[in-house]
């Protein structure tokens, strides 16, 4: 290439350049963009529970009744922490609150001659109390400390539990044989259940509750959405209303409580036998889950029967008549057409021990060793005569007037009147609980009470609860349906012997692979 045709060329490629490439404009300013808002994903607070209150007010009483009923039992316990609920119920009665220990806060309670009392059943606990009308308020801030700030330490929480211990292993399976039969019939009768385990729980249920499960556990069933209060007496002005505010520092609303299984039908009599050495009498215990509740069109008529054939603690009753007033075998003989019991050392049944299913039960207090198949035979027997024969027009007059006056004392304190008014809500009822029992006796006849008795109870299917010594030799015995003749301390009537000797021979027909024993020691273990 010449030199011409060199420099041709590089004129050439820098006109290219200059004339097609214009310069690039300036470069604009950047602008910050504005901060994006930070959106709150803080959830919004529920709104309040509305806690139902139960108001019974009496202008002229000298006291005020106080009852927190949380519809929570040990029916929530976890399978494997029996006894939780009522050790964190004890825990928070008896642990003291963060401002007073459990003894600065007895001797608070001290000078208003008042206490705080709790009970814990399958399905409701109750923590309650009464006071002096000019009390009340300073009783009521000690109530909704130990409600709302209750201390919840490790000393208490082995207090407590030690005392359950000692309350499952001395006094049940040591010293209280009624007891501990009616516990052995629950844990029978409910088997697999979450009725089954007694509300103490068991020995290996206490020991592996430990301070945070107890923490957990009270914001999990201890909370406004399960709480009813009560009031009744001379309440206060403004007690209601500061109630009403306090509560909303309640744990706020709880999950809802699972549904219950179905609980398991005996497939003929099913025999739970605790043997238990020392034991000097055998305490008997026997029923079968029941499906009728208050509020059912068959109660009032069952609710009868029961004051007829084994009304608690009197002589009214067709099992006590026989048992103990003609045969003297023992103290008493009840029946029960629903869950039961007793109020202290009265007549009187608790209140706020509602449950969701309900069970029919025969109580016969421990008789003697010698006579304890007998009686076996003798209650199933007095249970199978109901069923088969019903009961008479005069039976029915004579109950149902029984029941109208006696029944009245139930209800004699402020305390027990505002129970069964909170009772009425949980079972669901618009009217007075005696209100409406006596009005549905009015209308019952013999023919409706004996279709009821036919439709809700058996002899054939029950199971059957016996705390009582040489437990394999009397299991052998039920079995072979061995004669079982009576013993007696005095002459008896030619009617009663000769019942007797038709009784002893009954056959109970249960086989032996349908009597289970346990030793006591391992019972609730």
């Amino acid at each position: 290439m010449t030199r011409f045709n060199i420099a041709a060329v590089f004129l050439a490629f820098s006109f290219v350049i200059s004339g097609c490439c214009e310069p690039l404009p300036p470069k604009k300013p950047t602008v910050p963009e504005p901060p994006v808002a930070e959106v709150d994903t803080e959830p919004e607070p529920p709104p309040p529970v509305d806690i139902p209150f139960v108001i019974l007010p009496v202008d002229k009483s000298g006291s005020v009744s106080f009852r927190f009923v949380f519809d929570t039992g040990s029916s929530e316990d976890p399978t494997t922490r029996p006894g939780i609920t009522r050790l964190t119920a004890t825990l928070m009665a008896e642990g003291g609150t963060t401002d007073l220990t459990y003894p600065e806060l007895t001797q608070a309670l001290f000078p208003m001659a008042a206490e705080i009392s709790l009970h814990v059943e399958r399905d409701q606990t109750v923590f309650y109390g009464r006071v002096h009308t000019e009390m009340a308020q300073r009783y009521y801030s000690l109530m909704r400390d130990v409600l709302i700030n209750p201390r919840l330490d490790q000393e208490g929480l082995n207090r407590v539990t030690d005392k359950a211990k000692t309350a499952l292993t001395l006094s049940l399976r040591g010293n209280n044989d009624e007891e501990l039969g009616k516990a052995a019939l629950a844990w029978k009768m409910y088997a697999d259940h979450p009725y089954g385990p007694p509300t103490l729980g068991t020995e290996a249920g206490l020991s592996a509750i430990t301070l945070d499960d107890v923490k957990a556990h009270r914001t999990t069933v201890f909370c406004a959405s399960r709480l009813t209060v009560g009031l009744s007496g001379n309440i206060p002005e403004d007690l209601e209303e500061r109630i009403r505010e306090d509560m909303k520092d309640l744990p706020g609303d709880c999950e809802e409580r699972a549904q219950l299984p179905e609980p398991p039908e005996p497939s003929g009599r099913e025999v739970l036998l605790v043997d238990k050495p020392s034991a000097e009498s055998t305490a008997i215990s026997i029923g079968f889950p029941a499906h009728v509740k208050r509020g059912d069109q068959d109660y009032a008529a069952l609710k009868l029967v029961e004051a007829y054939f084994g009304q608690h603690r009197t002589f009214s009753g067709k099992l006590q008549e026989a048992l103990r007033v003609e045969r003297g075998f023992n103290y008493g003989n009840y029946a029960y057409v629903e869950h039961f019991e007793q109020e202290g050392w009265s007549r009187i049944p608790m209140t706020n021990i509602g449950r969701r299913q309900q069970h029919f039960s025969i109580w016969i207090r421990p008789v003697g060793d010698q006579n304890k198949h007998f009686v076996l035979r003798m209650a199933i027997g007095e249970l199978d005569a109901l069923v088969q024969n019903g009961i008479t027009q005069e039976v029915l007059d004579r109950t149902r007037t029984f029941m109208k006056r006696y029944y009245l004392t139930f209800a004699q304190t402020e305390q027990q009147r505002l129970g069964f008014a909170i009772d009425d809500r949980f079972y669901g009822q618009d009217t007075e609980y005696f209100e409406t029992l006596f009005a549905a006796l009015d209308e019952l006849t013999v023919d409706r009470v004996n279709v009821a008795i036919k439709k809700h109870l058996t002899s054939e299917k029950l199971f059957i609860a016996m705390v009582t010594r040489n437990a394999e030799n009397f299991a052998d015995a039920i079995a072979a349906d061995t004669p079982s003749p009576v013993t007696y301390d005095s002459t008896k009537s030619k009617e009663i012997t000769d019942y007797d000797n038709e009784m002893q021979n009954m056959k109970l027909n249960i086989p032996r692979d349908s009597i289970t024993i346990i030793p006591v020691n391992k019972i609730f273990e």
